[in-house]
């Protein structure tokens, strides 16, 4: 139950550049996104940078001096926490492991029900309690196997297929690639806010490209479907969408 910003770009900028008019309509959101935020980017040699509070982002003096650090590629998360997960920095979002970044709107029920899928090479590495953490390590466990785009999709497509979830909308970084999967339960509606409450958009022009949940404006932004997955390649800026499910097996 959050929301989600992210955008890869042609060279620095900041999320309001890029953004442009309305991105303090998104920050406003953590009045009621309230339990923390979240600020990765990795560059294309791979250097990882994140900051994380517990403060909402319209009342924390690090957002203002984070949000203005210029990178060409970014991810933004406010957080609303899960019934029965804590509120620690440790479960802000988003996640980091070598230069790989995740964050995840939704709620997989239990958390523990993802720990199956987890490779054991990853299976001791979470820090927090949160079912996106966990999801995260499937992903890179699909990784593993299938490589990056195919393995996302497998990830998706296991707990899609085998758990219990409102959402599992989700946007990885990485140096190479900017991935965003949007998979949720039209038949879950009791965390919608509105019937677009699960919707990803996104907008791509000659500055980059920008991907974000509802909520806040820009509704003539490009619609990512339910059961799509858009790639962005961060050399170019060429995007591609893509389906699921992908079942690969093990």
């Amino acid at each position: 139950m959050c929301r989600l910003l992210a955008y890869a770009a042609t060279s620095d900028t900041t999320f309001a550049e890029i953004v442009g008019e309305g991105f303090e309509n998104f920050v406003a959101m953590s009045d009621e996104h309230k339990d923390g935020w979240g600020i990765t980017s990795i560059d294309k040699n791979g250097e990882v940078s994140r900051t994380v509070d517990l403060e909402r982002a319209v009342a924390s003096s690090t957002f203002v001096d984070v949000k203005d650090r210029p990178a060409d590629s970014g991810l933004l998360h406010l957080r609303l926490a899960s019934k029965g997960l804590t509120i620690d920095l440790k479960n802000n979002h988003p996640f980091v492991d070598g230069t790989y970044s995740f964050m995840h709107n939704g709620t997989i029920r239990p958390a523990s029900s993802v720990e199956a899928f987890i490779d054991p090479e990853f299976a001791n590495r979470a820090q927090g309690s949160t079912d996106s953490e966990r999801y995260f390590y499937v992903i890179l466990s699909e990784i593993k196997k299938h490589g990056l785009v195919d393995g996302l999709r497998s990830a998706v497509t296991q707990i899609s297929d085998k758990c219990d979830f409102s959402s599992i909308n989700c946007m990885l970084l990485t140096p190479d690639y900017l991935i965003a999967a949007c998979e949720f339960n039209a038949s879950e509606q009791s965390e919608w806010t509105v019937n677009s409450h699960y919707e990803l958009r996104y907008r791509s022009d000659e500055s980059g490209v920008v991907i974000s949940s509802t909520g806040w404006g820009h509704d003539d932004w490009s619609v990512l479907d339910n059961h799509q997955v858009l790639v962005v390649d961060r050399k170019s800026l060429n995007t591609e969408i893509l389906p699921l499910p992908l079942r690969l097996g093990a």
